[in-house]
């Protein structure tokens, strides 16, 4: 028993001894590993923690525990947001969407998945909390996610937590872009959700009817789209009796007629002509 360990070790040890179920326990363990001194006479501890953390990652999960969730995607991107428990997952969510999840001081206080919207520049971002059980039916969500943040709590070692989430990702084979954000404060929501567009890879185009202001609500495409694609996803017809369109944003001049192998960038204002 370290000397010297602070009480969320001793709360998350107590969460290991009254788990009942493998993922509890895991939980549980990776928790008493971010919280154990990190002195030299607190190695033998964390290499035991390691120990049985790695015979209860062995072990084959029931058939409850492998029933995958699923969140349906909303929206033009689903972003999963995971973490160590108490990182500020909850407060983020909250500070980025419509969501109100249960803020709490408490360890493991979600439970569920909680589900907001976040709006940036014409984009809706369906943002998804997984519960810090990091549980296999969860984990499900992020491996289906478009993109995926990581929060870190700044009052634990970053480098273990780096390294307890990079293990998550790879055991349920999720290589997916992700962001790092440290978590439990106020949030630059400008940042995050630029970052989140980034990580993305994708492009807006915000479609105009001639003589009026350009759609506020963006077109989302994958880089390279075409006006082609562009017109197809308006509406087919717009293919079928194309003439021309005029592009402001990426072409040399503002409102240069175009055809329809052009290529749009993020942010172009489209108008065709049909």
């Amino acid at each position: 028993m370290p000397v010297n360990a602070r009480p969320e070790f001793f709360k998350a040890q107590s969460r290991y001894i009254e788990a009942r179920t493998r993922e509890e326990k895991i939980a549980a363990l990776e928790e008493m590993l971010a919280t154990a001194p990190s002195h030299k006479g607190a190695e033998h501890l964390r290499a035991e923690i390691r120990g049985k953390l790695a015979k209860l990652r062995g072990q084959k999960t029931s058939k409850a525990a492998r029933a995958n969730i699923t969140i349906s995607k909303e929206g033009d991107a689903q972003i999963a947001i995971i973490g160590p428990t108490q990182s500020g997952k909850s407060t983020m969510l909250a500070q980025l969407t419509n969501a109100k999840p249960k803020i709490s001081d408490v360890p493991f206080t979600t439970t569920k998945p909680e589900v907001g919207v976040a709006e940036w520049k014409g984009v809706k971002f369906q943002m998804v909390e997984i519960p810090s059980t990091l549980a296999p039916s969860m984990m499900s969500i992020a491996a289906n996610a478009d993109g995926i943040i990581v929060i870190l709590d700044p009052r634990r070692d970053l480098d273990e937590q780096r390294h307890q989430m990079g293990a998550t990702l790879e055991k349920f084979r999720i290589r997916k872009p992700h962001i790092e954000i440290i978590g439990r404060t106020d949030v630059d929501k400008e940042y995050i959700k630029a970052a989140m567009w980034q990580m993305l890879g994708l492009i807006r185009v915000y479609t105009k009817e001639p003589g009026k202001k350009p759609e506020t609500k963006a077109l989302v495409l994958k880089q390279g789209a075409t006006v082609r694609n562009a017109a197809n996803v308006i509406h087919k017809d717009f293919v079928k009796f194309f003439k021309f369109a005029k592009i402001w944003g990426s072409s040399k001049y503002a409102g240069d007629r175009v055809g329809l192998e052009y290529k749009l960038k993020d942010g172009d204002i489209l108008e065709i002509h049909a």
